[in-house]
C-alpha cells in the first residue's frame, strides 16, 4: 500500500480500483473497460500500465499473500509458548484482512480464475501459510498445551473461522480489529462452554 504521505501512483489507483470491482462484481463480471472507466483511462492507456486483467488479479492475490506472510513469520520465529503464538497469529491474520477488505475478498474468493500455473503457485503459497499455523499447533501438542489433535484439520478450522471476517467486518463497527482478533482467539483457544457444578445424585 502507498504511504499516507505519498499520493497513490497510477498503478496503485488501477490496482485499488480492480480490488474494489473484483470484490463487488466478481472477477468474471468485471471487464478491463470497467476498470479503465472507473479510473478515467481509455483501454490503450490502461494497457500501458498493466498486462491484462489476469495480471491484475495475480498482483492482488500475490500482494495479499505477502501481507499474510509478513505478519506471520515474525510470530513463528518467536521463542514463546504455543498458545501465545497462536493468539498473536490469529490477531495478525485479522489485522491483514481488515487492513484491506477488498484485497482480502479477492484473495479468498477470486483466485480460482487464475491460469493453471498461477493457480498452482497460489495454492502452494496458501499451503505454506497454513503450514505455519500447523507448526504452532504441533508445538502446542508437544508442549502439552493442546490435546492430541489433527493439527492439519485444526489449522484449517482456525483459518476458516478467521477468513470469514471479510464478509461481515465494517470499519465503522463497534469492534476494532484488535478486539475482534482477541475475541476470536478467546473463542478458538478457550471454547464457548463454561464449567458448571455437578448436582449430587
Amino acid at each position: 500500500m502507498p504511504t499516507t504521505s505519498e499520493p497513490p501512483t497510477r498503478i496503485d489507483q488501477i490496482r485499488l480500483t480492480a480490488e474494489r470491482l473484483f470484490r463487488e462484481r466478481g472477477y468474471l463480471a468485471t471487464s478491463v473497460r470497467d476498470i479503465g472507466e472507473a479510473v478515467g483511462m481509455r483501454g490503450a492507456s490502461l494497457y500501458h500500465h498493466i498486462g491484462g486483467k489476469e495480471d491484475l488479479l495475480w498482483a492482488i492475490a500475490s500482494r495479499a499473500a505477502d501481507g499474510f506472510f509478513a505478519a506471520l513469520r515474525p510470530i513463528l520465529a518467536e521463542e514463546a509458548a504455543a498458545p501465545l503464538k497462536l493468539r498473536r497469529a490469529i490477531i495478525a491474520h485479522i489485522g491483514v484482512i481488515t487492513a484491506n477488505l477488498d484485497a482480502a475478498a479477492v484473495y479468498f474468493n477470486e483466485w480460482r480464475h487464475l491460469s493453471d500455473e498461477r493457480r498452482t503457485e497460489f495454492l502452494r503459497r496458501r499451503d505454506e501459510y497454513e503450514a505455519g499455523f500447523r507448526a504452532i499447533l504441533w508445538q502446542g501438542i508437544r508442549e502439552g498445551h493442546f490435546a492430541a489433535i489433527d493439527e492439519k484439520f485444526a489449522a484449517r478450522f482456525v483459518l476458516s473461522a478467521l477468513n470469514w471476517t471479510h464478509q461481515w467486518y465494517r470499519p465503522d463497527g463497534a469492534m476494532p480489529p484488535e478486539t475482534i482478533g482477541q475475541t476470536l482467539a478467546d473463542y478458538l483457544l478457550n471454547g464457548l462452554s463454561q464449567a458448571l457444578p455437578i448436582s449430587p445424585a
